[in-house]
């Protein structure tokens, strides 16, 4: 059965990256809707086990499969969720908190997913120097792409939501970008999914406050 040993890596970037699809419905669906499609995937990918389905055993990493579990996919959703429960107090501080919402969820998806894609294996490639396990072409993809989540979270006029001026999101979003390209290339204990998705809305969220 093919994955039984190895697992296909750019067919699991690519479902990580295209899952960024969802979050351009956020602002033409009602927030209930959102929180409870999010909440059915999150507690769908806690029951989903490698063993229930072929393509999830490719998907999988080998030791997720020997541990009955699909991490990845867990952590992905949790994230998203919990994009969706913050974005009622985003809301208390800014009119398109919307926007936040959609820059995690796409930084998430973007970012980290396109890092994965385009960077190299560390052995054919020169890392970073703060980790041996990330490469400079995956750091920079992910740079790219992380700017790239911000103007379209900011750029395009949403229902209701003013387009943010062009300077001003170039320079936002390149400070997002820096930022978030530091945290997905960390080497911490705390899966990447985390500080990329939930990372990308805080930092744009303090340089909103802080910046104006």
């Amino acid at each position: 059965m093919p994955g039984n040993l190895g697992y296909n890596r750019t067919a699991r970037k690519l479902l990580h990256i295209a899952g960024g699809l969802g979050a351009l419905a956020l602002p033409f669906i009602p927030y209930w809707l959102a929180l409870a499609a999010a909440l059915a995937a999150s507690i769908l990918a806690l029951v989903l086990k490698p063993r229930h389905v072929w393509w999830l055993r490719v998907l999988a990493k080998p030791r997720d499969r020997l541990r009955g579990v699909i991490t990845g996919m867990r952590s992905y959703c949790l994230v998203v969720l919990l994009l969706i429960l913050i974005w009622p107090l985003l809301s208390l501080i800014f009119q398109d908190a919307v926007r936040y919402v959609m820059l995690g969820w796409l930084a998430l998806a973007l970012g980290d997913g396109v890092a994965g894609l385009i960077g190299p294996h560390p052995s054919k490639a020169k890392t970073v120097p703060w980790n041996k396990r990330k490469t400079r072409w995956g750091a920079l993809a992910c740079l790219l792409a992380t700017l790239a989540a911000y103007l379209i979270s900011f750029m395009f006029a949403w229902p209701a939501v003013q387009v943010q001026p062009l300077g001003t999101a170039l320079l936002t979003g390149a400070l997002v970008a820096v930022a978030v390209t530091l945290l997905e290339s960390l080497e911490t204990p705390v899966d990447d999914n985390y500080l990329v998705g939930l990372g990308a809305t805080l930092v744009a969220a303090l340089l909103r406050v802080f910046l104006g």
